[in-house]
C-alpha cells in the first residue's frame, strides 16, 4: 500500500488544491438544506478525483463509492 500523497510532491499539490476547493464549497455555502446537499454531492466529486490520484488518501478523507 503506497500513499502517493506522502511520496509524490506533484500528487500532493493536486490533492491539496482539490481539498481546498472542497473546503470552499462549505465556506461559501448558503445555510439551506438544499445548498448543503448540493455541496455534499460536489464534495464527493472532488473526492472521486482524489481517489484517482491516491485511493488510500481518498478513503481516509471519507470517499464513498
Amino acid at each position: 500500500m503506497e500513499w502517493h500523497y506522502y511520496t509524490n510532491k506533484s500528487t500532493k499539490r493536486k490533492i491539496d488544491n482539490l481539498l481546498q476547493s472542497a473546503a470552499m464549497l462549505f465556506a461559501n455555502c448558503e445555510p439551506t438544506y438544499e445548498a448543503r446537499q448540493e455541496a455534499l454531492k460536489k464534495e464527493q466529486e472532488y473526492l472521486s478525483q482524489i481517489y484517482d490520484l491516491d485511493p488510500h488518501f481518498a478513503e481516509r478523507c471519507g470517499y464513498k463509492r
